[in-house]
């Protein structure tokens, strides 16, 4: 019975040994790709790198700095500009709206309207803060 024993741990440990995998996790290997969609209005700009300095042919201040490679990585960036003045305008029509629901998370009774002219419960603001009903 020793024998056997003996036996049949040498051959589990022999199996053990094996280099099938190599140590490394191999995942799922009949998975198909992903590939994440870009977000809704926006701009993929790809990884880049560029010269950050004063270049060779700036003679008097090349020992004054020292050009170096400064390397971005990828992101995304949003498809349409806007100046200074059209948030300024988003920022004055949205402000009121921001003002009541952080008041509104003070005092809900005052500031949060529960209800319109016709008795129609809003539950849908009491959700957005996260108050109880």
């Amino acid at each position: 019975m020793k024998k056997l024993l003996c036996i049949s741990l040498i051959a589990i440990l022999f199996a053990s040994c094996s280099n099938s995998g190599n140590g490394e996790l191999i995942g799922v290997q009949s998975r198909e790709k992903f590939y994440q969609p870009d977000p809704f209005g926006m701009a993929y700009v790809p990884l880049g790198s560029y010269t950050m300095g004063t270049g060779d042919q700036d003679v008097p201040y090349a020992h004054l700095n020292n050009p170096r490679t400064i390397t971005v990585t990828a992101f995304y960036m949003d498809e349409t500009e806007i100046t200074n003045n059209e948030y300024r305008q988003f920022v004055y029509w949205v402000k009121d709206s921001l003002a009541r629901r952080i008041l509104g998370e003070i005092n809900p009774d005052e500031f949060l309207i529960s209800e319109n002219k016709k008795q129609v419960k809003y539950m849908i603001l009491r959700t957005l803060i996260g108050m109880q009903n």
